[in-house]
């Protein structure tokens, strides 16, 4: 079992923001790691609606004023009352640097764990009113500054795809259905940083999703594993041994079908058999070996046929 560093999920966050509301891009502008001052005091996302009179109809943005805080929290962490002291002075922070009113400003949490305690405090200790809107998005009513907290895993999958797939235990089609909406919001870039921590948090789906992957798409994940080093050692030991036969094997079939066409097909089935290799579990060297012995086959039948 390879021991895998922690993810870390902010990056992601902000780009899932932006797929989830996509529809409203040309009117939203997202804001990473926001300073909220000179000082190390950063929000973990600003979103600020550049046009007033546009009303947002996603589920998320219904709450949307001019700026809107997003504190994220991963998977693994919880939000507490001292968070919630730590977002609303944020919140307090931001009106007075940028002078706008506290109600022209929302507050955002998203996580994964409800916050029980948290909870209880602002109702029990704060007065507020927890009003639950259904799938995963629950309103605070009462407090100095609007605020809502997104349940990533209750969003409804097909509404907030993006947010609620931000987590390690996807399946493989999980990573297919994701990927599939992703392509149609936006172009897949092999330095996406949420398929940055999308692959490492779900290597053995995504292994078993990327055998299934057009041969364009695979390409782009194995630029993006050599950008972003996902592989495994073993894993990458097969899929340079794979390339590099698929190579030969199609300078083999080159002869009768072009040498550019024959190298391309070849690469992409020497691929696709790492992949189903390393599904199955065979050994490294076994693999490598009828591989080679695959291709060998091709050439000295091919040669045959050039005697004759």
């Amino acid at each position: 079992m390879v021991k895998r560093d922690k993810i870390f999920w902010h990056e992601a966050h902000v780009e899932a923001l932006e797929l989830e509301l996509y529809e409203y891009k040309d009117i939203l502008e997202f804001d990473g790691e926001y300073r909220l001052s000179k000082e190390a005091l950063r929000v973990d996302v600003l979103v600020i609606k550049k046009t007033k009179d546009v009303q947002i109809e996603k589920n998320i943005g219904k709450l949307f004023k001019g700026h809107n805080l997003f504190e994220y929290k991963s998977e693994s962490d919880s939000f507490s009352t001292w968070d919630y002291h730590k977002i609303l002075g944020y919140a307090f922070l931001h009106a007075a640097f940028k002078k706008i009113p506290l109600s022209d400003i929302t507050m955002s949490v998203s996580l994964t764990i409800f916050p029980r305690e948290a909870v209880a405090f602002l109702q029990n200790e704060c007065g507020l009113t927890i009003h639950d809107n259904g799938d995963g998005i629950y309103y605070v009513e009462g407090s100095a500054v609007s605020m809502q907290i997104l349940e990533s895993k209750r969003l409804d999958e097909d509404e907030n795809l993006f947010l609620h797939n931000l987590r390690s235990n996807l399946s493989a089609d999980d990573v297919q259905k994701t990927l599939r909406t992703y392509e149609k919001r936006k172009p897949l870039d092999s330095k996406s940083p949420f398929w940055d921590r999308i692959v490492k948090a779900n290597y053995n789906s995504f292994m078993e999703a990327m055998s299934m992957f057009s041969d364009d798409l695979k390409e782009l994940f194995l630029e993006g594993a050599e950008v972003n080093g996902w592989f495994t050692d073993r894993d990458e030991k097969l899929i340079n041994e794979g390339i590099a036969q698929g190579v030969t094997q199609g300078i083999a079939q080159g002869v009768t079908q072009g040498i550019a066409q024959g190298v391309t097909q070849g690469i992409t089935q020497g691929v696709n058999k790492v992949l189903e290799l390393i599904k199955s579990g065979v050994d490294p060297d076994e693999a490598a070996r009828r591989v080679t012995c695959e291709c060998n086959d091709i050439l000295e039948l091919d040669s045959e046929h050039r005697i004759k």
